[in-house]
């Protein structure tokens, strides 16, 4: 049963990551019918094809490999120049809005799903930050909304008081004898002086989102390589979102928080990798499209409310990183494309379609091998 329910989970984890690339190229469909480009197929899925119909001179169709979905342009490849309803026959302008067309859908995605989760939880995040993997804390004042700091159990050793008191990962700690701390050290600092004390803590668990009271008791003596609770600690901000402004605007405000962040423990996870000489502190943190199917099946296979939010929320952070990743200009994405496309309309001069040509086809062969070190990567993580 167990190894059963492990396929299904995986399988609808393929799906859910399918529908956040389906649905970007659903914009792209959208803007060239709008623009009377030929959509000569919208497929779901990849091939090989399981279904198809024509209809209006586009087929649409259903494929076996449920990994997302694909809108294939007449002169997309800069054929069919002549056809004036041909990609290639557009202005530049034209060409920019359809190619950044999936982008903005995924934005759009990522925004309503944040508004609906947050108005749910009365406009209130929790976000950890500390890195997984390293442990540090990047102690970020995150540019919207109301930010306040607070102390994360990470993890809670076996037997240890904390376990005993019922604490468990993803506890913030709200109050400790009625003290907030904010930074790990105080924290730490204060159970030293109360080790054989009992210390009532509130604390909120941000997955569950629910609120409780335990007592504990910190040892004095605790054993080797714990702590006189017997925890991991991380650090959380919790980040609400209280003036009438940023609740209308809360599904851009906490993407643009959440890419700040994404953007900010990228960026130490390089400086770490330069520092060590070592790729090592990215590959055991970054995960390609198989990691994040198998975090995906993770959610999946959480009972309640508590586990369907945590999977929603994730699906509005990839799609908020599909969108980004796409509008970089990395040739064969819709970045590079994106990028001539504006390069054309400020210049008025169109680059040599040989060259552009030559330039895709290098970035998508860069990008199918990173796309195999990566998934490579990641399946060694989980079979480790």
């Amino acid at each position: 049963m167990g190894l059963v329910f492990t396929i299904l989970a995986i399988t609808l984890g393929i799906f859910l990551l399918g529908i956040l690339v389906f649905v970007h190229e659903a914009g792209h469909f959208f803007a060239a019918k709008f623009f009377k480009i030929r959509v000569e197929e919208f497929g779901f899925g990849f091939p090989p094809r399981v279904w198809g119909r024509k209809r209006g001179g586009t087929i649409y169709s259903i494929n076996a490999i449920p990994a997302g979905g694909f809108v294939r342009l007449l002169g997309e490849e800069g054929e069919a120049a002549g056809d004036p309803h041909s990609f290639a026959a557009k202005g530049p302008w034209t060409k920019s809005i359809v190619v950044a067309a999936g982008v903005i859908v995924n934005l759009i995605v990522a925004f309503l799903i944040f508004t609906f989760l947050l108005a749910n939880n009365g406009f209130r995040a929790d976000i950890p930050t500390s890195l997984p993997m390293t442990g540090e804390n990047l102690g970020l004042s995150f540019p919207f909304g109301a930010q306040t700091n607070r102390v994360l159990i990470g993890f809670v050793d076996p037997g240890s008081p904390a376990e005993k008191s019922g604490l468990r990962p993803l506890d913030e700690l709200v109050t400790v004898d009625g003290q907030s701390f904010t930074t790990l050290e105080s924290f730490q600092k204060f159970v030293k002086n109360h080790e054989g004390e009992e210390v009532t803590l509130q604390v909120y668990n941000i997955f569950e989102r629910s609120s409780r009271v335990v007592v504990a008791v910190p040892r004095e003596n605790p054993p080797e390589g714990e702590g006189a609770l017997g925890v991991g600690l991380d650090s959380v901000s919790v980040i609400r979102y209280d003036s009438i402004a940023d609740r209308v605007f809360v599904g851009p405000l906490h993407s643009a928080n959440m890419l700040y962040f994404q953007s900010q423990a990228l960026g130490s996870l390089f400086s770490r990798a330069v520092e060590e000489r070592s790729a090592a502190p990215v590959a055991r943190t970054v995960s390609g499209p198989v990691g994040i199917v198998a975090l995906l099946g993770a959610f999946i296979g959480k009972t309640g409310t508590s586990g369907i939010f945590a999977l929603v929320e994730t699906l509005a952070l990839l799609s908020l990183i599909l969108a980004v990743i796409n509008i970089l200009p990395i040739p064969a994405l819709d970045g590079g494309r994106f990028f001539f496309a504006v390069f054309e309309g400020l210049t008025g001069r169109k680059a040599n379609p040989n060259i552009e040509r030559l330039i895709h086809t290098v970035g998508f062969t860069v990008l199918i091998v990173l796309f195999l070190l990566v998934t490579y990567n990641d399946i060694v993580k989980i079979f480790r």
